[in-house]
């Protein structure tokens, strides 16, 4: 189970609707990539090209992270944590998002 703040996703949303506004294509040229960050590592957990018709001219990437403060499983050693495999997840309300063009702008010399 994986439990996420109510205000997460409409607010990541309207960061990627704000990084997409003054591309070529706008968001038709998004490949998104969500990404997950734990203690000990950051996993791809799912990609969304917003347009498949539509060559990506940009590529964003959502880190996701574990929020330990909202659970008393932060504090259990990581060594039990590893037998538990179950449990429910509650992601932080913070996220980190960036940007990558696919491109170069062309600005012409006089």
């Amino acid at each position: 189970e994986v439990l996420l703040p109510a205000d997460l996703l409409p607010r990541a949303a309207s960061d990627i609707l704000q990084m997409a506004e003054n591309e070529p294509c706008g968001l038709r040229g998004c490949t998104l990539y969500v990404n997950f960050e734990s203690e000990q590592e950051c996993r791809k957990i799912g990609t969304i090209k917003c347009d498949p018709n539509t060559v990506s001219t940009f590529e964003l990437f959502l880190t996701l992270r574990r929020d330990a403060r909202s659970t008393w499983t932060s504090l259990i050693p990581q060594f039990i944590k590893n037998f538990t495999k179950g449990g429910t997840i509650m992601i932080s309300p913070g996220f980190q998002l960036e940007k990558k063009k696919l491109y170069r702008s062309f600005v012409p010399q006089e």
